[in-house]
């Protein structure tokens, strides 16, 4: 909150809480039991001045005194700051403690009178004042901002600011500032994008366009040809120019050449030993079903009822359950 410099004011000051409860409003502070101390920070002494007031009765029959000290309503206090009490401009810390209540604190600014009214007065505009003298500290040099621009220039020393009102307020601003930018536009050629013709000198080799149109080690605007590269050009060739194909020859030995690389090198691949589940049935894979079929061609043996096929490694690969041990008419897989 802002304060006006050594004007007599009230501020409030609360809540003030039962110290014991943390809550519990304290309405009826007396006199004895209270101790005010205010904190002036100067701008010209660093550290706080502090003062202690003591506030009067806080009875009605005194409101309106200095520091006088009145309850408002659920612990708050009104207290009345004297000219005294605000005589510094800075910041401004009141502190107030009680018995039995906790310490309360409130922090202030007291501003200048002149700040104050310009901001808060009831005719305030908001513009803060300035008095061109103390640009200089003279209201008669040559470098203060009252005799700084005549209308046609600076009035002293021998370089001279010049200053036309009608430039500066009127069309002329305008029309400037719409010229100049319009020049600045045409310098570096963005009037090409939208209102002039390009020729091949208006985009400069390995700038960003240059690279987006041309493949070159040196990227050249003039690689672009609009009747072949265009937005327009590959939308219509690709309606007309990728479609009926004539399948040649040499496409032909390509893909035959690319499908024989790609049989060599998986059937030249050393394949996992795998054979395909029984319990419970799994469809097998290309390489079990291989695997499976090399079993029961290669090594296997007879015991009983039992066939036994076997491994790369001479082990139990599956085994099967003959009908008969001396004239099988059918096999069943076991394992």
């Amino acid at each position: 909150m802002f304060l006006r410099q050594s004007t007599k004011t009230s501020i409030v000051l609360g809540p003030f809480v039962d110290d014991a409860d943390g809550k519990t409003a304290e309405t009826g502070l007396t006199v004895g039991s209270i101790d005010v101390d205010l904190y002036k920070f100067s701008n010209t002494v660093p550290q706080a001045i502090t003062t202690a007031i003591t506030p009067n009765d806080g009875s009605d029959s005194d409101t309106g005194n200095d520091n006088d000290m009145d309850h408002i309503a659920n612990g708050y206090y009104s207290l009345e700051l004297s000219t005294g009490n605000t005589d510094t401009c800075g910041p401004l810390k009141i502190t107030a403690n009680i018995s039995g209540a906790l310490p309360v604190w409130a922090d202030f600014h007291v501003l200048e009178e002149a700040i104050y009214d310009a901001l808060f007065a009831a005719s305030a505009t908001g513009e803060l004042l300035v008095d061109v003298a103390k640009i200089s500290g003279d209201s008669t040099a040559a470098d203060n901002m009252e005799l700084m621009f005549d209308g046609t220039g600076y009035a002293g020393g021998t370089t001279k600011l010049s200053v036309n009102t009608t430039q500066i307020e009127g069309s002329d601003a305008t029309d400037q500032i719409n010229a100049a930018c319009d020049a600045s536009i045409v310098t570096y050629g963005l009037d090409h994008l939208v209102s002039a013709s390009v020729a091949g000198a208006d985009v400069t080799d390995n700038s960003i366009v240059a690279k987006l149109v041309s493949k070159e080690s040196t990227a050249d605007w003039d690689d672009f040809v609009n009747t072949t590269d265009s937005l327009q050009a590959q939308r219509d060739y690709t309606g007309s120019g990728y479609t009926a194909i004539p399948w040649n020859a040499a496409w032909d030995a390509e893909v035959q050449s690319e499908c024989t690389d790609a049989l060599t090198a998986y059937w030249t691949t050393a394949m996992s030993e795998s054979y395909a589940n029984l319990t419970p049935t799994t469809e097998p894979s290309p390489v079990e079903m291989l695997y499976m079929i090399f079993s029961c061609v290669s090594s296997f043996s007879i015991s009983g009822a039992t066939i036994t096929s076997k491994q790369l490694n001479n082990s139990t690969a599956m085994t099967w359950t003959i009908d008969s041990a001396t004239v099988p008419t059918s096999r069943t897989r076991a394992t």
